[in-house]
């Protein structure tokens, strides 16, 4: 069974880090599919993106509007995630 992590504390075993490296150098698409995400998250104020993460969001949404599609369906499944939170608490 995995360890819980939680947002900020989390840690990549050594096989996911290596994936993700290999994914990164195969056309960047590791770090491509990563860039709508932390858009995502920096709408709810999570994470900050980095310059180079803005760019190629804008140019994800310009070129095929992969970026902006990708970030919709996270950003639903966030939404969903903080209303459980708020149902549990009430």
């Amino acid at each position: 069974m995995a360890e819980r992590q939680y947002l900020g504390q989390g840690t990549s075993t050594s096989w996911e880090k290596f994936w993700y490296v290999l994914g990164c150098i195969y056309f960047g698409a590791a770090y491509l599919q990563k860039v709508p995400v932390k858009k995502a998250l920096s709408e709810y104020g999570l994470v900050e993106m980095t310059g180079a993460e803005k760019f190629w969001y804008v140019i994800q949404c310009i070129l095929f509007g992969s970026g902006y599609f990708a970030k919709v369906v996270i950003k639903k499944a966030l939404s969903e995630v903080r209303n459980a939170g708020a149902a549990q608490v009430g």
